[in-house]
């Protein structure tokens, strides 16, 4: 598990064109069969920005490598991801997480726990088919991340099919100039830091929700890779703004600030660039695009739409969220 901080924004689940017609109609028949996960751009006089909102969890025969996104990849020089998951960097996680996520010797999680906790902890480590003795050794952001993969994975959705992984294997392939915009430790720290209470919140939730998690997460992954930005955002960035806005501004707010230093940064230098980050980050008021907006940027939708009867490609200047 390396994808700490953005596998916590889990757990807060709740669940061309035919002929004649009208332009919005025509419109509209191309983007029901051609409707992708969705992609901004953003623009200056001298350079282009595209903005690609990923999942971390997908299940294999999920179709979401759509045309458009395969068109700006090869013409963006610079990709930007959120990190570096190679080996070296999975080895600093699994110390980190060693140090940062485990008990004190002595101290156990269910010790943390109250009769109800408890049974829904042995229950979930029961149908999980997870050690329970090992779960009851990790502090409790930890195990809230571990039952999230475990029952994500049970759906079949695991962290190497995500589509930063496949993207990064593809910016390799093509050998683009990679940039990583967060590192190991400051990404675990997201949620390792995050006081007692936050985190008891999250684990309460990953044991109350362990059994349909699995499910929620695939009709999330789904819904991204239909284009429908409207579910994802209410399902995500809606809900754990609501449950915990402390661990909102952690997670979403404060890395959207950071990360829209650097992209001003590459926008001021020129060319064209990718950044694949998690979609949460590009829906809601505190998105990138809204940063890079009220900073005096051009961001429009970006749609591409291919197959019979082509509509050329179009850019339509919408609300980013929606």
């Amino acid at each position: 598990m390396w994808r700490f901080a953005l596998l916590t924004m889990c757990y807060l689940l709740t669940a061309a064109c035919g002929v004649g017609g009208s332009v919005d109609e025509r419109v509209s028949g191309a983007r029901t069969r051609n409707d992708g996960p969705p992609i901004w751009v953003v623009r200056d006089p001298d350079s282009e920005l595209y903005l690609y909102g990923t999942v971390h969890l997908l299940p294999p025969e999920l179709d979401w490598q759509r045309d458009d996104m395969r068109e700006v990849f090869d013409r963006a020089g610079t990709i930007f991801f959120e990190l570096d998951t190679g080996p070296h960097a999975r080895l600093e996680a699994g110390i980190l997480t060693r140090d940062l996520g485990q008990l004190s010797p002595g101290q156990r999680l269910s010790d943390r726990l109250d009769p109800y906790e408890l049974k829904l902890l042995e229950a979930a480590a029961n149908n999980g088919n997870i050690p329970y003795v090992a779960l009851d050794s990790m502090a409790p952001w930890l195990a809230s991340e571990f039952l999230t993969v475990a029952a994500a994975a049970g759906e079949g959705l695991l962290p190497d099919l995500a589509a930063d992984e496949a993207l990064k294997n593809r910016a390799e392939r093509l050998r683009k100039n990679v940039i990583y915009l967060d590192d190991t430790e400051r990404q675990i720290r997201a949620s390792a830091d995050q006081p007692e209470f936050v985190q008891m919140i999250l684990l309460t939730e990953a044991l109350e929700r362990f059994n349909t998690m699995g499910p929620d997460l695939r009709r999330i992954a789904e819904a991204w890779a239909a284009g429908d930005t409207d579910r994802v955002r209410t399902h995500t960035v809606d809900t754990i703004r609501q449950k915990s806005p402390q661990l909102y501004s952690s997670l979403i707010r404060e890395r959207n600030q950071d990360w829209t230093r650097k992209f001003r940064k590459f926008l001021e230098g020129g060319g064209t660039g990718l950044a694949a980050v998690g979609i949460a980050h590009l829906l809601g008021e505190d998105s990138i695009q809204h940063m890079l907006r009220d900073q005096g940027y051009t961001v429009s939708r970006y749609y591409a739409f291919q197959g019979e009867n082509v509509i050329h490609t179009i850019e339509l200047s919408i609300n980013p969220a929606d």
